[in-house]
């Protein structure tokens, strides 16, 4: 290469003269361009060399180990290139100016510049494999590279000050001083990785972040280059891997430690802690809002930055189209100044800006670092708001392990609310995290434009700008009102949640009842007031988005409109396009303006609540008192395991999960309604006299939600000595299981003391059992170490082997949520086998053997209660009505009305109360009884054949149901009784679309679309008028007016006609939106509760939960959101492309590959995206179902101590969620980065092609300016129609949820109704049926033909799976009855409608169930009864009339949630008089009084038989003698009649299987 090509001519004739001149330039350049070429080749080299031939090849490290300054260095080497690539233009625009007057070109003015682009970009390409490989040694060379690129351009400066070039103005000048600085930086830098890496005394270990230790932990964003994290390429593994197969949740791996729940509950508590001790000082609540600022303040104000840079840069665009468009003008219609020619010179600033191509790449540039920018903020505010989402979750689960009894039973708090607090609250947190900055960046962004329109147009910009001061404040009214509608609609959520949770969980006993349509009807009455909130709301976003869209066309025509008056000009096009570029930049703030309001609104809203919730009274045994205090030395023997973090943490403000009650005296509530006296109350580790486990000294308690005039427990003084078995008795309603609740610290201590030994040695067995969704072997370990030979002794001493032995996996059988697909008496026996096994000294049994058959009740307390607890010298309390085993008793207790009536041995209760010895007698007498008919048998008695024959029918049902479903779960055969969550594959079908357009109306679609059709024609007829406009004006300069009295009042016309179309498409659309979810819903709903039973056995109430929440949350609102976005988005699109290619046909050419490449991404893309949205729904499910499931055993959970457990496997299950959630983040963002930069390409495609067309065909200046404005909205549009096109194919993943359940098979409901007063009689008929459980089952009952006579008392007993509980399902057409027919009064049962059919038959139920609301509304839902006597004579007969009186509010008395304020034999009472009140023909019994004490189970038998004298009463007998008074006896065997007849008659075959039973009992 000569030195005449590359110097020109003068300059190599320089060269060759006198190589020591400062301006000899070209030697300058060409130094630097040797001595980048030389760099170049060795960092080519040494990449090459260690890269292939050494070890290093192999490293790939999945965690890169940045060296100092690593992000710093990153930033300034991208700046560097950009400056480097001005250089390159100012090289080549200086050469033009020589090459104008015909003089030689000059290529080393810009060819050293394009060799140190490449040696830069190399050089960040060296760097990144020295962090990778970890050489520190390649360092110096980095250095040596920086030292001589400094060197080179500080000789530029001195020859620019030699020839008298050192002036701002100069392009060269500036460009040089910025390299001088930023290598100057660089070397810094690279010094500083010198010194921190060779040897000492500056050697420093880097530190070591724990997530490389974790080889699951693959979310590295924070482990990774700063290119990497910026554009997100390291989720490219990912997406690669979801587009090959379907993801799984072990694919994702574990989230990095910064997100992990257990970590950012540890932040969030702790700065709770410290508002709480703020506030208390201050006299004030404590402010979640001040502990949000604490921990998420710094990250949230750096991503504010971030957005305030990347929006001011993004308003660079809109004055280039000004600039592109004056420059295409001059060139259209040149002016002497123009066309004056000046000698070769270094460009000035001037020059440099206002040249058309450089204006094209500085378009480029800002477009695509505000939009990167931008997208780094969304990632940052979203990632924090997960991280405050997962707190809060945290939070409310830590809260709800340690909230009060008195919160959720005093009425003010319910399931509903509470489970609200754990989705939808946190979820509102997460939106306003990702939208508060806009609410101060954007004011700031609208205040830069209107200074940019200022300038650009005077003072009409500012009387345009007014209109924004006067719709400003309607738009925050109607924010306000918007505010005050969702505060509604939350507080209908909440209402609807709470119905629905209820709803679901008395599902079968509703369906029983035909109540179902009853509490269908309350709920759709709560969602159509939330559906008319939710109207109200969208009609405020309707109104908001019409005055965010009017805005800037109203300064458009104000601005327009003025400026000829007040400036004297015409409209021209680099004026009116630039103008209009910044009107429309306008569009987005002032409709994030609104929606950034209503998300912080929400947040707000949240917030309160949940500061409400998190104030609400801890349960007493976490509050502490005097005795606490006193024992507050025991707190320096506590250890806690660190943290993953590794971080020291105050032990006062460790979480009260970690088992000892003096932790969680640190997390009392500072806030509690309740005033504590201390020196009355003690819980803790008391060291008791003698050799005492419990002491009460005058004891008074009481539930805060009792209707009672009186406290629930009144002077209770109790001693229990270590190894007693205590046994509490007393009547129903007397305060047995409240002394339970006293000893464990569940109600509140109005005064006395209870002193327990050690509580973390207690064990409890509820009066309700409470299992978990897990093997039957984890619910007895219940977390404890397995041992062999002790769970063997348990399962023996509780009867569960025979059970275990029917399961499908043994003891490894998953027994679903609750014990669902158990029996009453299986469960209560696994839970009491809980406390056996656990090793604990002091047992609290609540009533265990009210649900167990007198033998198997006989054999616990033998070989369970004496054998393995009391022979151990464990402690028990055992409440029971079974009083044959008073005689065993240490110590008895007699409750009666709250008080200890009598207490002592079996002589002292008999002496104080003489009525016990008859009670005891008959017990003994019945016991025997029992005991007689088992060693006669030599069977299993009847109640635990039936038991097991259930069982074994349900495990025979799920495993022939897998066997009928292709290609069936093979997770489930591990014995899951509970089906896993459905998850659909692929995309979705257009099926869910057509569902979902179906719901919200063909016609409303359809409408909607043309309205946006015709929207659109009017916006580009609008833009096509501008452009004619100003084009007149710009050929028109001395007549100013006559183009705005031509076009002026066109353009106000088009523009209205614009906003209208706007509003009509946009409230047709949301319309229908409405309308969709309201008949989602209500199909959903309607669907499941007439599920078959079998559907609620198998599938978790927290899933069903799920769609009713967190999925239709998404149908509300954000579906709406998303398909508004997109229609208005892809229109607009559409428009720009027709726009484009019809003022430009050549763009067509690019038009197409840019749509392929967008298609393309957006479908690999979405391979990826929609598995994880599916992954990231599904998560949630168990989050919820583990939350509802902890809440139903929270005094087990508190009574075990095993809070910490649950709150570290919620912690799994958040994370299982958070890592899906993140995930789903960062590939977002990374479609997001990647469709601005397409975007940004487009826009230089679009404004270089616009520009060469008007270089060589003249392409007029407004077509110029109204394509590149059009193009730049582009950038916005884009991004907004895939984001919103992919949000939609996400979202409707929630559609596509509701739709799988509003299409669950049902029961048959149709039928002929029978007349009014049937069935008259209540004869019963059988003719030759066979039922069995579902299609495709083995029957249950075979051919069985009886007839049963109207009043007649028949019972029904027989051996184990006889078929007995099936006789009495198939009555109610709970069965499939595949053959023979039901008749009763003379009509088909078949042909009646199910709900009229159950409405008339009655059924006691062995699990009672009483709903929330009032005493009357329990007894009486349907509103039927006219006269409060007949409620009260119903509650005499059922024996409650007395305890009902004593309530404040009788009849109109609360009843919480699920009736826990009742006993269990309370509730079952209630269900008596609930079937005495219905007077139904036919009543079906099924150990109606299993809970109930023997001296009411003697008066209310007796009540009964008269009560329903004129009924058809069937007995489902678990014993024979309660059915010997029977009109006849039905003996059913293996499904089949056996026998059938008087028990006379039946007495009379001696080889008669009643004959058998009867002789084997001793009657």
């Amino acid at each position: 290469m000569s030195w005449d090509w590359i110097c020109g001519t003068q300059e190599s004739s320089t060269v060759k003269e006198d190589v020591i001149r400062l301006d000899n330039v070209c030697l300058l350049n060409g130094v630097a361009s040797i001595s980048h070429g030389i760099f170049l080749i060795i960092f080519s080299l040494i990449l090459l060399v260690v890269g292939c031939c050494t070890k290093y090849r192999q490293v790939n490290n999945k965690h890169l180990l940045v060296y100092p300054g690593h992000s710093i260095r990153w930033l300034i080497s991208a700046l560097l290139l950009v400056i480097i690539l001005a250089s390159i233009g100012e090289g080549v625009m200086t050469d033009e100016t020589y090459q104008v007057l015909n003089q030689p070109t000059q290529p080393h003015l810009y060819v050293h510049s394009v060799l140190s682009f490449i040696a830069v970009l190399v050089s960040l390409i060296y760097y990144h494999h020295m962090e990778l490989w970890q050489i520190p040694i390649m360092s110096p060379l980095l250095f040596l590279y920086w030292l001589s690129s400094l060197g080179h351009e500080i000789f530029c400066v001195l020859s620019l000050e030699y020839q008298n070039q050192d002036n701002v103005n100069i392009v060269l000048f500036d460009l040089t001083v910025i390299k001088i600085v930023i290598y100057f930086f660089l070397m810094i830098v690279e010094l500083n990785v010198i010194r921190t890496e060779f040897g000492p005394p500056f050697h420093q270990e880097k530190p070591v972040s724990s997530d490389t230790e974790q080889p699951e932990m693959m979310f590295r964003h924070d482990c990774v280059s700063y290119f990497s994290s910026v554009t997100l390429w390291w989720v490219q593994w990912l997406l690669n891997l979801g587009y090959k197969k379907h993801l799984e949740q072990t694919d994702l791996g574990i989230p990095a430690e910064r997100h992990e729940a257990k970590f950012n509950h540890e932040r969030f508590r702790k700065a709770f802690l410290e508002e709480l001790e703020s506030a208390k000082k201050r006299g004030k609540h404590a402010s979640l809002m001040k502990v949000y600022t604490r921990v998420y303040g710094r990250r949230l104000l750096w991503a504010a930055a971030l957005k305030l840079i990347g929006e001011l840069v993004s308003l660079i665009c809109p004055i280039t189209v000004g600039l592109l468009t004056a420059y295409v003008t001059t060139l259209k219609y040149p002016t002497a100044e123009s066309s004056q020619v000046i000698e070769g010179h270094h460009v000035t600033l001037e020059e440099f800006f206002m040249n058309g191509f450089v204006i094209v790449f500085i378009m480029f540039f800002s477009s695509f670092v505000g939009s990167t920018c931008v997208q780094n903020h969304i990632y940052l505010v979203m990632s924090q708001g997960i991280d405050v989402r997962t707190a809060l979750q945290a939070m409310v689960y830590e809260k709800s392990l340690r909230l009060s009894t008195v919160a959720t039973t005093g009425g003010t708090m319910d399931m509903g609310q509470i489970t609200n607090h754990m989705s939808s609250d946190p979820i509102a947190m997460f939106f306003m995290f990702q939208m508060v900055n806009n609410l101060w960046v954007v004011p700031v962004q609208i205040l830069a434009i209107l200074m940019l329109l200022y300038m650009q147009m005077g003072y009409s910009a500012l009387i345009a700008a007014s209109i924004f001061f006067i719709l400003g404040p309607i738009q925050m009214k109607i924010a306000s009102y918007m505010g005050n509608q969702q505060k509604q609609i939350l507080r209908c959520s909440d209402e609807r949640l709470k119905k629905t949770n209820e709803l679901l969980q008395g599902i079968k006993l509703l369906k029983l009842y035909a109540w179902e349509g009853l509490y269908l009807k309350a709920i759709e009455i709560i969602r159509a007031k939330e559906l008319d909130y939710l109207l109200k709301f969208n009609i405020g976003y309707v109104y908001t988005l019409l005055l965010t869209i009017a805005a800037p066309v109203l300064v458009t025509i104000v601005g327009f409109g003025t400026y000829t008056a007040l400036c004297g000009k015409p409209l021209t096009p680099d004026v009116t396009f630039s103008s209009l570029a910044l009107f429309n930049a306008l569009l987005n703030p002032l409709t994030l303006l609104p929606v950034s309001l209503m998300y912080t609104i929400n947040g707000i809203v949240s917030t309160k609540r949940l500061e409400k919730f998190l104030s609400a009274p801890d349960v007493e045994m976490n509050k502490g008192g005097l005795t606490r205090k006193q024992t507050g030395t025991e707190i320096q023997k506590v250890k806690r395991q660190k943290p993953r973090s590794s971080k020291p943490t105050d032990l006062a403000k460790q979480s009260l999960l970690d088992g000892d009650a003096n932790k969680e005296q640190a997390f009392r509530d500072e806030d509690s309604d309740i005033e504590e006296e201390p020196m009355r109350v003690s819980y803790g580790n008391v060291p008791l006299e003698h050799d005492l486990d419990i002491k009460i000294s005058d004891g008074c308690f009481r539930w805060y939600s009792s209707e009672a005039k009186f406290a629930t427990l009144s002077d209770i003084n109790v001693d229990i000595p270590k190894g007693t078995l205590m046994v509490v008795i007393g009547q129903i309603g007397s305060g047995k299981s409240s002394l339970i609740s006293a000893i464990l610290g569940e109600m509140t201590t109005e005064s006395g003391m209870v002193q327990v030994r050690d509580r973390n040695q207690i064990a409890f067995a509820a009066q309700k059992p409470w299992l978990l969704n897990t093997s039957l072997q984890e619910n007895v370990l219940f977390s404890q170490p397995m041992d062999s030979k002790r769970y063997k002794r348990v399962i023996d001493a509780c009867s569960l082997q025979p059970d275990i032995d029917i399961l499908p996996a043994g003891d490894q059988t998953e027994i679903g949520e609750k014990g669902i697909n158990l029996s009453g008496g299986q469960k209560q026996r696994i839970s009491v086998a809980r406390t056996m096994y656990s090793g604990r000294d002091i047992v609290l049994l609540d009533d265990p053997l009210s649900a167990l058959d007198v033998h198997v009740g006989r054999h616990l307390f033998e070989e369970g209660i004496m054998k393995l607890l009391i022979r151990q010298r464990r402690t028990v309390i055992l409440v029971t009505h079974q009083l044959q085993y008073l005689n065993r008793a240490d110590l008895i207790i007699e409750m009666k009305d709250g008080r200890i009536a009598a207490q002592g041995t079996l002589d002292d209760i008999i002496a104080a109360d003489p009525d016990m010895y008859s009670e005891y007698n008959k017990a003994i007498e019945l016991a025997s009884e029992s005991e007689a008919e088992l060693e006669q048998s030599g069977y299993e008695s009847e109640s635990v054949k039936e038991e097991r024959a259930r069982l074994q029918q349900q495990v025979k049902t799920l495993s022939k149901k897998k066997k009928m479903t292709k290609g069936g779960d093979k997770t489930n055969g591990s014995g899951a009784l509970v089906e896993k969550e459905e998850i659909e594959r692929g995309s979705v079908s257009y099926s869910v679309y057509l569902y979902y357009f179906m719901n919200a109306g063909y016609f409303t679609i359809l409408f909607s679309i043309i309205l946006a059709v015709v929207n659109t024609g009017f916006f580009v007829g609008t833009n096509f008028w501008l452009s004619a406009w100003t084009e007149a004006g710009l050929q028109n300069h001395t007549d100013t007016t006559s183009a705005f009295k031509d076009y002026f009042s066109g353009y106000v016309g088009l523009n209205l006609a614009y906003l209208i179309f706007k509003m009509l498409a946009s409230s047709a659309l949301l319309w229908g939106a409405l309308q969709a979810s309201k008949r989602l819903v209500l199909r959903m709903l309607r669907n499941i509760i007439k599920a078959p039973f079998r559907f609620f056995d198998v599938t978790p109430l927290g899933r069903i939960m799920n769609r009713f929440s967190g999925d239709l949350d998404t149908i509300d609102k954000r579906l709406i959101t998303s398909f508004t976005l997109f229609m208005f988005s892809s229109m607009t699109l559409l428009s720009a492309v027709v726009v484009n290619v019809i003022v430009t046909p050549i763009f067509i050419m690019f038009c197409i590959p840019i749509a392929i490449t967008y298609l393309f991404l957006q479908r690999y893309f979405l391979a990826t995206s929609r598995e994880l949205q599916r992954l990231e729904s599904v998560s949630k499910s168990p989050v919820l179902a583990y939350f509802s499931e902890s809440l139903g055993g929270i005094t087990t959970i508190r009574a075990f101590r095993q809070s910490q457990r649950f709150y570290d496997t919620i912690i799994e299950r958040i994370n299982a969620n958070v890592i899906a959630s993140l995930y789903l983040l960062a590939v977002n963002r990374w479609l997001a980065i990647r469709v601005d930069f397409i975007a940004s390409l487009t826009v230089f495609v679009v404004a270089m092609t616009t520009l060469i067309s008007a270089l060589a065909v003249g392409l007029d200046p407004s077509l110029v300016g109204l394509l590149v404005s059009y193009t730049i909205q582009i950038c916005g549009q884009v991004n907004l129609y895939v984001r919103s096109s992919t949000e939609i194919e996400i979202q409707m993943n929630a559609v596509e949820r509701v739709k799988h359940y509003s299409q669950v098979d049902t029961e048959s409901y149709e039928g002929i109704e029978p007349p009014d007063d049937w069935p008259m009689y209540g004869t019963v008929t059988l003719e030759n049926v066979s039922a069995r459980y579902c299609h495709g089952m083995d029957p249950v009952l075979i051919d069985v033909s009886v007839e049963i006579g109207a009043k007649q008392k028949v019972g029904v007993c027989g051996r184990t799976g006889a078929g007995k509980s099936s006789l009495s399902l198939t009555l109610l057409r709970v069965l499939d009855v595949f053959k023979g027919r039901i008749i009763i009064d003379g009509v088909d049962i078949k042909s009646v409608p199910l709900t009229s059919l159950r409405s008339k038959i009655s059924i006691i139920p062995q699990d009672p169930v009483l709903f929330e609301g009032t005493l009357r509304h329990n007894l009486d839902p349907c509103g039927i009864i006219e006269t409060d006597e007949a409620l009260w004579h119903a509650l005499e007969i059922a024996q409650l009339k007395d305890m009902v009186s004593s309530y404040q509010h009788g009849l109109d008395a609360l009843v919480t949630e699920g009736g826990e304020n009742f006993s269990v034999g309370q509730r079952q009472l209630f269900c008596l008089a609930r079937a005495f009140l219905r007077k139904s023909r036919i009543l079906i019994m099924d150990e109606a009084t299993a809970s109930i004490d023997l001296e009411t189970d003697k008066i209310v038998q007796r009540v009964v038989s008269d009560a329903f004298a004129d009924c058809t009463v069937l007995t489902i007998a678990h014993r024979i003698a309660t059915i010997m008074n029977s009109d006849k006896v039905l003996v059913l065997d293996n499904g089949k009649v056996a026998e059938y007849g008087t028990p006379n008659e039946l007495l009379e075959k001696q080889d008669g299987l009643f004959a058998s039973f009867v002789q084997d009992t001793n009657l």
